[in-house]
């Protein structure tokens, strides 16, 4: 069956990624608040708060950076839409993780950097993950034209 030539999702905010990653960041806190003492205890403290709040934003679409509508392309080009509406093209990076919990992607900008997309169960309709981990997990890696494996991995 051939993949369909462009894969289209609606991302919502994420509250399952945000408690995981406040508990992650809460962990951080009372290891540096046990571990450390005076100004590394502060200055360590201080980057992690500003680390919980810098992915709290954008895990729950707060940050006007947020990804909030993925396009994906048969040839493996990217696009994304940010809060404010702009569109964002780029490529799908060789770098992605698919589970059933949690898909991990890398989007390698055109004019810069990189984006990251982190998606868990509460971040798109159950049919829409389904569909792009299946997409996914059949993609050749980047340099490949994009093109889909005629046969499942091994």
């Amino acid at each position: 069956m051939p993949a369909a030539a462009t894969l289209q999702i609606d991302l919502r905010p994420s509250l399952q990624l945000a408690a995981v990653l406040a508990v992650a960041h809460v962990l951080a806190l009372a290891v540096a608040g046990v571990s450390l003492a005076d100004w590394p205890r502060f200055l360590v403290g201080s980057g992690v708060l500003l680390s919980g709040a810098a992915c709290l934003v954008e895990t729950l679409h707060r940050s006007s950076r947020a990804a909030v509508s993925l396009e994906l392309h048969a040839d493996g080009r990217a696009s994304w839409r940010d809060r404010n509406g702009t569109w964002h093209e780029g490529r799908l990076g060789a770098d992605h993780f698919v589970s059933t919990a949690l898909v991990v992607m890398r989007l390698d900008q055109v004019e810069r950097g990189r984006k990251w997309v982190v998606l868990m169960a509460d971040s798109a309709s159950t049919e829409e993950l389904r569909r792009l981990r299946i997409w996914l997990r059949w993609r050749r890696a980047a340099g490949s034209a994009g093109s889909v494996d005629p046969a499942p991995p091994e």
